[in-house]
């Protein structure tokens, strides 16, 4: 009887959960380009969306990108990530100098059971933003959503994309992080690579695995969220960033 009530609770967990999944965004949120000088922040880990806010306000102004990642790349051309050991550091005095400073301009719910929401913050109390609202289901997919990096003469992109399936702040926090990580790999030059072969004893048939361990280290400015697409059929969300080719600065690429 018991575990009949467990399985009960969850499954009403999840209705609710579906139930209370938004599919309206403000305009402001899906295309960020449009409205500058608004500062996004979302609440998470207990963390209040304004004090998102000011960190990510402060790393995306400048930051420094140190690390080591190795990917591997088996016989069947299929690449995967297997360790990570790379940081973001900026000046924890530039978050002081703005602590208090960011006026909340608008906000919306994005779990009503957890109470996580997201906010649009600005310097400038007298700034209003859109009331448009967007549903998403009506969106089509935008073209960027098939890449993962590409490059013009200006600027460097880079897409990330997360799964919703649990909780939609970290999956676009996450997605973000992603893109710009897809903008630093992809730049990245310099590596060492290693390859095993193994040699089936039966058949005599050779495979391969292909270990590569790139190093990155960067300096970056003016991190850019362009545009966010929320693919509400598959639960997958899209960020599209962009950093300028000139604020993009690394020993590595001689910069």
């Amino acid at each position: 009887m018991m575990r009949f009530v467990l399985i009960s609770i969850l499954g009403s967990l999840c209705y609710f959960s579906q139930l209370f999944a938004i599919e309206e965004y403000p305009s402001w949120f899906l295309y960020p380009k449009n409205y500058p000088g608004i500062i996004v922040g979302y609440s998470y880990g207990g963390h209040s969306a304004r004090t998102d806010a000011e960190n990510m306000y402060c790393a995306y102004k400048s930051c420094v990108v140190n690390g080591t990642l190795e990917i591997f790349e088996d016989t069947n051309e299929s690449q995967w990530l297997k360790n990570s050991d790379y940081y973001y550091y900026y000046s924890p005095d530039s978050v002081l100098k703005i602590q208090g400073k960011l006026f909340g301009i608008d906000s919306f719910m994005t779990n009503i059971l957890t109470g996580d929401y997201i906010a649009a913050y600005s310097f400038d109390q007298r700034d209003s933003l859109s009331k448009e609202w967007i549903n998403a289901r009506q969106l089509k997919a935008p073209p960027w959503v098939e890449k993962t990096f590409w490059e013009d003469e200006r600027y460097a992109y880079g897409v990330g994309l997360f799964t919703s399936r649990r909780n939609e702040n970290d999956a676009w926090k996450t997605a973000e992080e992603q893109a710009i990580f897809n903008i630093l790999t992809n730049l990245a030059v310099g590596f060492h690579r290693i390859k095993i072969l193994y040699k089936d004893q039966t058949d005599g048939e050779s495979s391969f695995q292909e270990i590569s361990f790139l190093r990155i280290k960067y300096y970056l400015k003016d991190i850019e969220i362009v545009e966010r697409y929320p693919d509400l059929e598959n639960q997958l969300f899209y960020v599209l960033v962009r950093i300028a080719k000139k604020n993009i600065i690394s020993p590595m690429l001689r910069r």
